[in-house]
């Protein structure tokens, strides 16, 4: 195969043409998600601030900017306050889509800061990490060309110019955010996967493993469905076989877009099921996998917006969306 078909295929799998409503669905579904649910505790980051004297384990971002601000000028509660505050702010802009770009960029930025601050007193975890990401990804993607504010402008400056209204088209830039996430969650679920492998072998798979670290974590948390389910020898074999082969095939939903739903649900389901069970918190992987199930189907969210456009009767039934030329 020569190097264009490469090209090609390359190019077809990260660049597809799509309508900007994906991206726009879950710029609208990030944002509130993590205005109404993960905003780190202003309270939490308050106390670190006020109780300690200087950092245990300072994050990476942490040492960048404590290298130009002196760690008692910023990091302090009026600091940490008005960072917080600047997050949630940016949160509430980049959910109804103004100065989209820019309140995105805030927004992540902020919310990279809150975490690597709570983190950098020496209790680290990570579940976080993947959506930081997936935040910091859609201030470099045209995230705010529909449902925004921002798109409700250019439409009447368009419109007051004597221009008609810009067709709502497709763009080859829409959906590399959400492939690049699809990547790194199958990269994350791989490696934890081939971990249980190599640190356990099939070993892992025999029940007893998994009915030692529910039993354990359930009783520390005092989750009675947790204990129960420890104590279901045959029940735990089946999810250690279910959970290893979720973990470590979840990347064939990258080469079988058919299987991805398939897979994203499974992924939801499968930290609520840790959730309750072991009081496991991965939400972030939670919306990552909804997000995905929801927007990354190119034609999906689209046609339930043109569908509801209809019924509201802003489209003549049956007319199909504009195509660029």
């Amino acid at each position: 195969m020569n190097a264009q078909r490469w090209i090609e295929r390359w190019n077809a799998f990260w660049f597809p043409p799509a309508s900007p409503l994906n991206l726009a669905g879950a710029r609208v579904v990030a944002a509130a998600t993590q205005l109404f649910w993960f905003m780190p505790s202003l309270a939490h980051q308050v106390n670190l601030a006020s109780k300690n004297s200087e950092f245990i384990d300072p994050q990476p971002i942490i040492r960048v900017i404590a290298a130009v601000i002196p760690r008692e000028a910023l990091f302090n509660p009026t600091g940490v306050t008005v960072i917080w505050w600047g997050t949630a702010a940016a949160a509430v802009l980049a959910l109804v889509g103004l100065f989209t770009r820019t309140s995105l960029f805030l927004l992540a930025l902020g919310y990279w800061i809150l975490i690597g601050h709570a983190y950098s007193y020496a209790d680290v975890h990570h579940p976080q990490a993947l959506w930081a990401i997936f935040l910091m990804l859609l201030p470099f993607s045209p995230a705010g060309e529909r449902l925004s504010i921002d798109a409700l402008l250019r439409r009447r400056r368009g419109a007051g110019a004597g221009g008609s209204e810009p067709a709502a088209g497709r763009s080859e830039l829409v959906m590399w955010p959400l492939k690049l996430t699809h990547v790194l969650l199958a990269a994350t679920y791989f490696s934890t996967g081939i971990t249980k492998l190599i640190s356990g072998g099939l070993a892992w798979m025999n029940g007893y493993t998994l009915q030692n670290h529910l039993l354990s974590d359930a009783i520390a948390r005092d989750i009675p469905i947790g204990v129960w389910l420890a104590q279901q020898y045959e029940l735990c074999v089946l999810l250690s076989v279910g959970t290893i082969l979720f973990e470590v095939f979840y990347f064939v939903s990258l080469f079988v877009p058919r299987t991805a739903p398939l897979f994203f649900l499974g992924g939801i389901l499968f930290h609520v099921g840790l959730y309750v069970t072991a009081g496991h918190p991965f939400f972030p992987h939670i919306m990552l996998n909804a997000i995905l199930l929801l927007f990354l189907d190119p034609a999906w969210f689209p046609n339930r917006i043109r569908r509801l456009e209809e019924a509201l009767g802003r489209r003549p039934a049956g007319a199909e969306a504009p195509q660029p030329s």
